[in-house]
């Protein structure tokens, strides 16, 4: 079970540039890159921190909107495009036609002892999903510390897009 940031197709095709960009641009583009990345790993890290202190099975996985895995924890690997898929399809039907960036939405799932919240990251390049499923957590908890994370993540997401 790992707590590392997926790498993604999208993120690789970034360091490779097609036509000409000045040397200028492109280290704007590159510190951008890096510096979002490296706030969304610090933040990815603080919550893997939290479910890792907790007694009972937790697991998280980030991912895009169309459930892409971008990074998971207590899964096994073979299980993440299987989360990332379900966690995109419980936000499948919800779009926004002006194409603004919304807030953050939340699922709730419950089944016996086990619950689930899956936030939406919106963001003004692409839309994320946060799923977050614990064990032997109060529900309401839970949905707050999982908004809590995906806002957080919105912000940097934001951030970055605000830059470029």
């Amino acid at each position: 079970m790992t707590a590392e940031l997926i790498s993604s197709p999208a993120t690789r095709r970034r360091t490779s540039w097609a036509g000409r960009a000045s040397q200028h641009r492109r280290q704007q583009v590159g510190s951008r890159d890096a510096r979002t990345d490296a706030q969304v790993e610090a933040l990815w890290l603080s919550l893997v921190e939290v479910l890792r202190a907790m007694d009972d099975p937790s697991s998280a996985v980030l991912c895009t909107a169309g459930g892409t895995p971008v990074a998971a924890y207590g899964l096994p690997k073979p299980e993440v495009p299987r989360v990332s898929r379900q966690a995109g399809s419980a936000f499948a039907t919800r779009t926004r036609p002006d194409g603004s960036v919304g807030e953050v939405e939340t699922v709730e799932l419950t089944a016996g002892r086990r619950h689930t919240v899956i936030a939406s990251v919106p963001g003004a390049d692409a839309d994320h999903l946060l799923s977050v499923t614990a064990e032997g957590v109060s529900p309401p908890l839970l949905e707050a510390w999982t908004r809590r994370a995906a806002e957080d993540l919105r912000q940097a997401l934001s951030v970055a897009a605000a830059v470029d």
